[in-house]
């Protein structure tokens, strides 16, 4: 029963980190591709270091330029409620956070896309 437990919670923790990696992909796809790339140059620094509170500083910066966007009030309250996270959990979320960023396709027709 234990194990059975233990599976759901991992299977739970994916299905959260999926769904993070697709709200950031849906946040972040009208920026710029010059703005993604800082900002993923930035959190894969704070990954790097291990440095928790620098990665999720930047996240919820950039997150609160995106206050037009309905999910980021609450996707913003989510990662918030994270910290702080062992390290394996923290990049997991890192991971996930920055891959959303990476795979969104920018709308606005940049030239190095």
């Amino acid at each position: 029963m234990l194990e059975k437990n233990q599976k759901n919670e991992a299977d739970e923790a994916k299905r959260k980190y999926w769904q993070i990696m697709d709200e950031m992909q849906n946040i972040f796809r009208d920026t710029s591709d010059n703005y993604r790339q800082k900002l993923v140059y930035n959190l894969l620094n704070a990954v790097k270091g291990n440095n928790q509170k620098e990665f999720f500083w930047t996240v919820l910066r950039a997150l609160n330029a995106r206050l037009d966007k309905p999910e980021v009030t609450r996707l913003s309250e989510e990662i918030g409620r994270m910290y702080p996270l062992i390290s394996s959990e923290f990049e997991k979320l890192a991971y996930s956070v920055i891959m959303g960023i990476m795979s969104a396709k920018s709308e606005r027709g940049d030239k190095n896309e």
